[in-house]
């Protein structure tokens, strides 16, 4: 009796084996981490051909995803709070689709940058709710001006996506960027500034949405967004 009841006290302290992790699909899709801070998470991966890898970051933001959404994509006023950008301007634009132009100026001697990239967003609303805005560089009108200084990045891709948690008083946030800016900047530089970059853009994006200036929020784009978009 005294063995048995011994045996329970022993299985009850023994500790519990590790917890198995749950499954992280941005792993499962060859993402690698880089670093973790403040609940941002960042990975990167190699994209073929390059060396310079793409980068991703996922983190929660404490704002409605309606209103980042909102934030992401008002491009008419990204000088006014995304790092480094100095121009952006909407030169064509229709249902779900924008393409826009837009001068990068980076601090010491690396050149300016010009480019024009097309993006598009969609709002899908079941099964799981989500925005998504995606982007690249339009090739044939990546060209700076005449009387512009900078070069064109040899490549600028990426998305974010946005998730309601919390009943929707949150998001869940992923941003993803590939930018190979071109010229005789070396790759490992490159990958060093974009995983800086990366959590800056967030933190811009942030307080923009925390705050209470003014938002213009994309054309047909309203706080409930239209679904098919």
């Amino acid at each position: 009796m005294f063995l048995a009841f011994f045996g329970i006290v022993a299985a009850a302290a023994e500790p519990a084996g590790p917890a198995v992790p749950e499954e992280n699909p941005i792993l499962k899709a060859g993402w690698y981490p880089v670093s973790e801070r403040g609940g941002l998470r960042l990975y990167n991966r190699a994209v073929p051909g390059v060396a310079v890898p793409a980068a991703l970051a996922r983190v929660r933001i404490e704002v409605p995803p309606a209103r980042l959404f909102s934030v992401i994509t008002d491009y008419d006023r990204f000088a006014e709070f995304v790092p480094y950008v100095v121009r952006s301007r909407v030169v064509h634009r229709e249902d779900g689709l924008r393409r826009v132009s837009q001068h990068l100026h980076f601090p010491g001697p690396v050149a300016d940058r010009h480019y024009v990239i097309e993006s598009r967003d969609r709002y899908t609303p079941f099964p799981q709710e989500h925005w998504r805005v995606e982007w690249r560089l339009v090739p044939e009108t990546n060209r700076p001006a005449p009387d512009a200084e900078g070069i064109t990045p040899a490549a600028f891709t990426g998305y974010w996506e946005l998730a309601p948690v919390s009943g929707g008083a949150a998001t869940d946030a992923i941003y993803s960027l590939h930018f190979d800016p071109g010229g005789a900047l070396p790759a490992w530089l490159v990958t060093f500034a974009m995983n800086r970059y990366l959590p800056k853009v967030i933190d811009a994006v942030r307080a923009r949405a925390a705050g209470s200036d003014g938002i213009s929020p994309a054309p047909g784009s309203p706080a409930t967004p239209v679904s098919g978009r």
